[in-house]
């Protein structure tokens, strides 16, 4: 019997032995989402929110936060549930095993395995860890659109019209203040001002992030190194994951042509949030001062739930179906590279 065998048991048995208030709380964090899938322009609406068994963990856990957010207990589950993320770094022992635990690791999250589309063949992968950290074969790596800003990762988005707007909407839950982020300080107004984008990254995506527009890195540090990180699939819940969670902060700036001469240049403000699971995020310690293509990779996760927020520090004429999804609170489904402003 596997874990995910093991995690599903134990979910429905939770499920039934739980009060009607937290197992109705359970249904609706597992209910369909309704998503805009960006590249078809078309919607679903029967979108997974999660499996049942992140469901009923997470929602007890990280929305409801039956145990607190800062004590004993509750970093000490957070350190097991990490602890048994970090089995995925098991190796396997042949390529049979391999293959049989990847797909069934495909099967269960409805990751694309015909045509296969990433780099390895499939009973070349090392461990579970190194599959989940898996990127696209060359000649299918998602196009690069050619909008002034792109999506940073394939995932599910959010947007807001600016800094209040997402607390009053979403993060309402803790004492959320983007000054604590880790940002540089003399653009914090800007980006108070500015819209802002929140991402978040499912267990069945690419799990890499790559560069929103092309410029230099002037800013790039991780933050929260020590803290135990929490789910993010629950911005608006009581842990402060902008704050607290191990975060890595990298800005971009616009270099020559993007701007006129007396013009101060766009900067972008790229927040890579771990969370619960993530024990690493990698990137190249040295990338400041480097200038970097729009869609180069900049971090990688290791296992775990992830997420970003997007500020930047001008206005941005982002496409019209991101302002109606934005309007409507649709999340907004998008592939690495895809133009999100002009």
């Amino acid at each position: 019997m596997n874990f995910f065998t093991i995690g599903d048991f134990l979910a429905r048995l939770l499920l039934f032995l739980l009060p009607r208030r937290i197992s109705n709380r359970i249904r609706e964090n597992t209910s369909p989402l309704e998503v805009y899938v960006l590249r078809t322009a078309t919607m679903k609406s029967n979108e997974p929110r999660m499996t049942l068994f992140e469901g009923v963990f997470a929602t007890l856990l990280f929305d409801m936060a039956l145990f607190g957010t800062s004590n004993a207990i509750i970093n000490g589950i957070i350190s097991f549930f990490t602890r048994i993320q970090n089995s995925w770094d098991t190796p396997f022992t042949s390529e049979e095993e391999a293959t049989a635990k990847v797909t069934e690791f495909c099967n269960r999250l409805d990751i694309q395995q015909q045509p296969w589309i990433w780099e390895k063949e499939i009973q070349s992968y090392s461990s579970l860890n190194d599959f989940f950290s898996r990127t696209y074969a060359p000649q299918h790596f998602p196009k690069i659109g050619d909008g002034q800003l792109v999506s940073p990762a394939c995932c599910k988005i959010q947007s807001f019209v600016n800094d209040e707007s997402m607390k009053s909407i979403l993060i309402k839950g803790c004492n959320y203040d983007v000054a604590n982020i880790g940002l540089p300080e003399e653009d914090l107004d800007a980006y108070r001002k500015n819209r802002v984008v929140l991402g978040y990254l499912s267990p069945k995506d690419y799990h890499r992030v790559h560069a929103p527009i092309s410029g230099k890195v002037v800013h790039c540090k991780m933050e929260g190194i020590d803290s135990p990180s929490a789910s993010v699939k629950f911005f608006g819940g009581k842990f402060n994951l902008l704050n607290e969670n191990k975060r890595l902060v990298i800005v971009l700036e616009e270099e020559g042509g993007e701007q006129g001469d007396d013009e101060e240049p766009l900067r972008v403000a790229l927040v890579i949030i771990g969370g619960v699971g993530v024990n690493t995020i990698t990137y190249d310690t040295q990338m400041i001062g480097k200038s970097i293509p729009k869609g180069h990779e900049l971090s990688a996760f290791r296992a775990g739930g992830s997420a970003f927020a997007l500020f930047t520090t001008k206005p941005m004429d982002i496409l019209y179906p991101l302002q109606r999804a934005a309007e409507q609170s649709v999340h907004v489904e998008t592939l690495v590279g895809e133009t999100l402003a002009h």
